[in-house]
């Protein structure tokens, strides 16, 4: 059983990007989140201006399904497989493409910084979860990236939200 790209913690939107977004619907099927649904509660959460945290895994981030997995898969996913020769067939996951242009666009930058700085940093001195500066366009959308592996980070999810989200939770 594959974990949930999102999830709710006090009251904000949690999204895993990345291999957490392909899920595996009776070990025959794939899907990837957003369906046409989530999209559309995400577009108007943005709209209301409520919180989104964003956590990113990386600048690349795949999933490796059985190729049979892919017979009813949706086109826009069966799309981003390139070659499928092979049993086992790792998937591209589109970093941010539901997200509206602009909030992709800094989300990505956010994401080319904080790997540019991991990389120049040594792992002792590196916090586990990097956070972005709040502002530009939705500010209530937050972006967040995982710089080392962390092992059951939903532990700790209410804390980041809280920190994430002081000024809109507390109202």
């Amino acid at each position: 059983m594959s974990l949930p790209a999102a999830i709710e913690c006090d009251d904000v939107l949690v999204v895993f990007e990345g291999p957490r977004r392909i899920r595996h619907q009776n070990g025959t099927r794939v899907d990837l989140w957003p369906d046409a649904s989530e999209a559309e509660a995400v577009r108007d959460r943005i709209e209301r201006g409520r919180p989104i945290l964003v956590i990113l895994g990386g600048p690349q981030a795949e999933a490796t399904v059985l190729t049979e997995q892919f017979a009813g898969a949706p086109p826009a996913l069966a799309q981003l497989v390139e070659a499928i020769a092979r049993d086992l067939a790792p998937i591209p996951v589109p970093a941010l493409d539901w997200l509206p242009h602009d909030v992709r666009d800094r989300g990505l930058r956010f994401l080319r910084a904080s790997v540019s700085r991991v990389r120049r940093t040594p792992a002792l001195l590196r916090p586990p979860l990097s956070l972005d500066d709040r502002g530009g366009p939705c500010p209530h959308v937050r972006f967040a990236h995982f710089t080392r592996a962390v092992e059951q980070p939903e532990r700790e999810l209410s804390l980041v939200v809280a920190y994430a989200f002081a000024d809109v939770l507390a109202r």
